[in-house]
């Protein structure tokens, strides 16, 4: 982005979404991801985080502010795991040959937003998987590695791993609902 730090945060958040430079941003990302990860596809992404921060800002025009994003640098940090999400549920949506919908704005795109209990509870579930679940999960989501690099170092096949990947990210959203469910019982 060619916005200088003493310029960020833009004044008006919502035409900043809205202007060639936000794009010519967004779509820079989704190159170096395209090109990175050949085998995904990051059409419904870039749609998707538009249609995101478009309405998110409609909503709630403070959101693009200096302490959640204090510099351009990490807004594109979370632009880029915006589109990441947003590649990958469609994708998982995809398979189930489920309807790729609009992501709904007042839910996050990002992992950042999740508060401390979200993170603790999430790290539990993860911790709670069995291995190869864990080990692949834990490689590709945070120590970042691609499948493919995952799959080489352990001498398996991608597609195993890539499935093995989707079974943990299953797996995860399963306990995650059954807790919440619990939790509201509860309450």
């Amino acid at each position: 982005m060619s916005m200088p730090d003493s310029l960020w945060p833009p004044p008006d958040a919502l035409a900043f979404i809205r202007s060639p430079e936000f794009g010519e941003l967004l779509i820079d990302l989704v190159d170096l991801l395209a090109e990175r990860y050949r085998h995904m596809d990051f059409s419904d992404a870039v749609a998707h985080v538009f249609a995101w921060f478009d309405g998110r800002l409609a909503r709630e025009p403070g959101f693009l502010n200096g302490s959640r994003f204090p510099s351009p640098s990490a807004f594109r940090a979370y632009l880029r795991q915006a589109v990441w999400n947003a590649a990958r549920l469609a994708e998982r949506k995809r398979k189930r040959h489920e309807r790729v919908v609009a992501l709904p704005t007042d839910q996050p795109i990002t992992t950042q937003e999740m508060g401390y209990e979200e993170r603790d509870e999430l790290l539990l579930l993860i911790e709670s998987l069995q291995d190869p679940h864990k080990l692949v999960f834990t490689k590709c989501f945070f120590e970042e590695q691609d499948l493919s690099d995952i799959a080489a170092v352990y001498d398996w096949p991608e597609e195993q791993v890539k499935q093995i990947y989707e079974e943990a990210i299953d797996q995860i959203a399963r306990k995650l609902r059954k807790r919440r469910r619990q939790k509201v019982k509860k309450e």
